[in-house]
């Protein structure tokens, strides 16, 4: 359960919003210990309204697709971790935990594991490591497409910057003349 309810914070951030407080007054008037709860939540607010603020279902389970999807997404547009998660409507330190897991292991360390303890072998101290996953040719497939379109979009930026670094070198050379 999370520490402060729906209402708290829609009331918190109507107050923000309506009479545009400074952030330290109306944590200190609503009692919340930090501004950058605060942030947050007016930030979510203007992003995807007050039903952001609702909690986030726990224990769901993924799947594949939709985590690659959300990762992919982040990968190609320049938006932060916290507006992918309000986009999404998901914690964002899940959102940063599947990123994590995607750059670390690629898109195997995307799947779900299997639940319980893993096998032990007749010595105690060591355990099988059967877990240890494989990719299989559809997901190689699918994580070497989602480096590829996050590759085009780094490619596309970079293109858009330097079409602007252009027009402002253009620019100045008009107006030295």
């Amino acid at each position: 359960m999370s520490k402060y309810s729906y209402q708290f914070k829609v009331r918190a951030v109507q107050d923000y919003l309506n009479k545009s407080h400074d952030y330290s007054l109306v944590c200190q008037k609503y009692g919340i210990s930090s501004n950058h709860s605060l942030m947050a939540w007016v930030q979510d607010v203007q992003a995807c309204g007050y039903e952001s603020l609702a909690p986030k279902r726990s224990h769901r389970i993924y799947s594949l697709d939709y985590k690659l999807q959300v990762i992919t997404y982040y990968r190609t547009h320049e938006l932060s971790i916290d507006k992918v998660a309000a986009k999404f409507n998901l914690n964002r330190t899940q959102v940063y935990s599947w990123y994590r897991k995607y750059k670390n292991e690629g898109i195997v360390g995307l799947r779900s594991k299997p639940k319980g303890r893993p096998a032990k072998t007749m010595n105690k101290h060591k355990t099988i490591n059967k877990y240890k996953i494989k990719p299989t040719k559809e997901e190689q497939y699918r994580q070497k497409i989602a480096d590829l379109e996050a590759k085009i979009a780094d490619q596309e930026m970079e293109i858009d910057i330097l079409k602007k670094l252009q027009a402002l070198r253009q620019q100045r050379g008009k107006n030295k003349h």
